[in-house]
């Protein structure tokens, strides 16, 4: 028989583990890349790397028709600046035909910089070694106010590169993203279509900063013309006492 006073340190045990393994679990905010190509994996959306919040994560290997070689990416939680950030050394097509490979880069939980809006500047660069690279939509930035890995709420849009030689550059593109009062998660997408045989690299960014003060943004504007008719005024002086 099990006496009572015996049994109150067994019921206090259970309570005690049923509380710890009933309690809600924290949710993990990682930072992940991932891969994606039509047929492969089911055509699904790949992780292929993660790593703690605001660090780094890389992959090295090939998915599909493609050998990536250092697909890598860091994030920053910043006062001033927040920033997604990614590149590779080399993708390759080792395909038999022309392929597109999706490499994203995602992050969540940044809480920087404080207010809304916030400004969205994002650009990619890169070169070409070999082959041809599409350069259409290329580079794509996003920002979340869910919170969510992938999340694509807001969006500069496609961004298209230009060609010089065997450079390549998007240049920057710039937006306001309402985040509302909770975190934000910002995400990148780089679409590589190449050809068989092809070889290319990206570097890229995607940048939140404190978006100006409308007065400011209006001054500045407003003291465009004047700026103007003062250096006329004053080219205007000068010729009337030369005559």
């Amino acid at each position: 028989m099990i006496r009572f006073r015996n049994f109150l340190p067994l019921v206090a045990a259970a309570l005690v583990m049923g509380a710890v393994l009933g309690a809600p679990k924290q949710a993990s905010a990682d930072f992940k890349i991932y891969l994606q190509e039509a047929g492969v994996n089911s055509g699904n959306i790949t992780e292929v790397g993660s790593g703690a919040d605001f660090t780094s994560a890389s992959f090295t290997g090939t998915y599909g028709d493609f050998k990536v070689t250092i697909f890598g990416g860091s994030s920053n939680n910043g006062a001033l600046r927040s920033n997604l950030l990614s590149s590779t050394t080399s993708v390759e097509n080792i395909g038999t035909s022309t392929a597109t490979l999706q490499l994203y880069v995602s992050q969540t939980n940044y809480t920087l910089p404080v207010g809304t809006p916030l400004l969205v500047e994002s650009g990619l660069g890169g070169s070409v070694e070999n082959g041809t690279l599409g350069l259409t939509g290329i580079f794509q930035a996003y920002a979340d106010s869910g919170n969510t890995l992938l999340g694509m709420g807001y969006t500069n849009g496609a961004q298209n590169a230009t060609a010089d030689g065997s450079s390549f550059d998007t240049g920057s593109a710039s937006g306001l993203f309402n985040r509302g009062v909770t975190n934000y998660s910002l995400t990148s997408v780089v679409t590589f279509t190449l050809s068989e045989g092809g070889l290319a690299n990206f570097s890229d960014h995607v940048k939140v900063t404190a978006a100006p003060e409308p007065g400011a943004v209006a001054l500045a504007l407003t003291g465009l013309p004047f700026l103007g008719i003062g250096n006329w005024l004053r080219r205007r002086k000068v010729k009337v006492q030369d005559c």
